[in-house]
């Protein structure tokens, strides 16, 4: 059987059927495997008791409780009839995973064994009677073993009732998709293409590359933008692609806190060379790789980097550097985020220049046109939109922005924006 670790499903630690005795009142009748002859060898069954058979009010719904390392799901059955002792019958069928597990996926398991226990009860006293009840034993083994090795069972029961189960994985909803976002391929999804497919989303599969963003794929497979987020998003839902940072020479990246203990990771060791390597060129070497991600901080852009360490000479592939930083979890990008101060308040960048900005007219960042800021961005500065977003939405690059920014808080350039703050966060 898969380890927990193996398996995108939680594992079932335990299967118990529990009753309410006349005498001893709640009571497991039994629990597979058969190792574990008793709850106590998880957690003490009497802690739990009172929500594994608990009061009239919350049978017929889902019931989860915790104890000590494990959380157990059930759904308790009260049923009233004549033919019982105390003119009702409760019983309960539990599984029993890790504490930390996400039961979203078993939530309809149990509640289906439990209807179609139900419903043998009411045809039969399948549970109640003393000569069939014992059969319970089996299919308790049954389930336990089926959906831990094969996440399916087939049970038959009786000659008109049996249990079809197959788990399916939920999958949590994926974050709003923008058009700044650039999709990046976990698996080869050209090879996945079908020709049944619909329409927009195999056109915006051939153009997802880790480098055209939202906005450019849509434009490049001529499709509507909103279709395009939509069709990325669905990618997203089921975990083929996930999305990073638009990469340019001007991005500002710093290191997580979980760089202490990734950095021993032997496969985090053995795939940065050759992902991060431009091809024909050798790889250097695990040490070297994490100096060079250790130099990335707040403040420096990957340009000033890359002329600091002339990464350009140790054959780095630098856009695939920074993204498999991201990818692994301890590299994060440093955003920009603009403010436009009130006429008379300054930025604290105000006067900040160096002595070749010391001219009446604002200094143009090379690669900015002498184009006027559009009257759509004043508005966007109130420090809820990024820079990648107003990049993206003007169709400019940072140059051409930082330009506008400059000339709308009439700072002197060279990192001066007069009025207009820019918070890196």
């Amino acid at each position: 059987m898969p380890s927990e670790g193996d398996t995108f499903l939680p594992r079932i630690q335990s299967v118990f059927y529990a009753v309410f005795d006349l005498q001893k009142g709640p009571k497991i009748v039994y629990q597979p495997p058969r190792s574990s002859s008793s709850t106590r060898i998880l957690f003490n069954f009497d802690d739990i008791s009172k929500y594994v058979i608990p009061p009239g009010e919350l049978c017929g719904r889902l019931v989860i409780c915790t104890a000590r390392k494990y959380r157990v799901i059930g759904f308790p059955v009260l049923l009233p009839g004549n033919n019982y002792k105390r003119n009702y019958f409760q019983y309960n069928v539990c599984f029993v995973f890790e504490r930390s597990a996400d039961l979203s996926c078993y939530e309809p398991i149990v509640r289906k064994v439990s209807r179609i226990l139900t419903a043998c009860e009411e045809e039969s006293s399948f549970l109640s009677c003393p000569q069939s009840s014992p059969a319970i034993h089996a299919i308790l083994e049954q389930l336990y073993e089926d959906l831990n090795s094969y996440s399916e069972t087939s049970i038959p029961i009786d000659a008109f009732n049996s249990i079809e189960l197959k788990i399916f994985p939920f999958y949590p909803n994926p974050p709003p998709v923008t058009d700044w976002q650039v999709p990046l391929a976990l698996i080869n999804l050209s090879k996945r293409i079908e020709g049944n497919w619909d329409l927009t989303m195999s056109k915006v599969c051939r153009y997802i590359d880790g480098v055209n963003h939202v906005s450019r794929i849509a434009h490049l497979a001529d499709c509507d933008p909103a279709l395009t987020r939509q069709a990325i998003s669905h990618l997203l839902y089921y975990q083929v692609i996930m999305t990073v940072d638009i990469f340019q020479y001007s991005n500002v990246y710093t290191l997580r806190k979980n760089v202490q203990w990734l950095a021993d990771e032997s496969h985090v060791k053995h795939e940065c060379g050759p992902y991060v390597t431009k091809p024909g060129s050798a790889a250097p070497d695990w040490p070297k790789l994490l100096h060079l991600y250790s130099r990335l901080k707040s403040g420096k852009t990957v340009l000033d980097w890359m002329e600091s360490y002339n990464v350009h000479e140790l054959g780095i592939d630098v856009r695939r550097f920074t993204s498999f930083g991201v990818i692994k979890g301890f590299l994060r990008r440093v955003h920009r985020w603009p403010i436009l101060l009130p006429a008379d308040t300054q930025s604290p960048t105000h006067g900040r220049r160096s002595s070749s900005a010391l001219s009446t007219s604002p200094a143009r960042p090379p690669g900015a046109a002498n184009i006027p800021p559009p009257p759509d961005l004043l508005p966007l500065l109130d420090g809820d939109h990024h820079t990648d977003e107003l990049c993206t939405r003007f169709e400019v690059g940072w140059p051409q922005l930082q330009q506008w920014l400059v000339t709308v808080g009439g700072g002197k350039g060279d990192g001066d924006f007069g009025r207009v703050s820019v918070i890196y966060r």
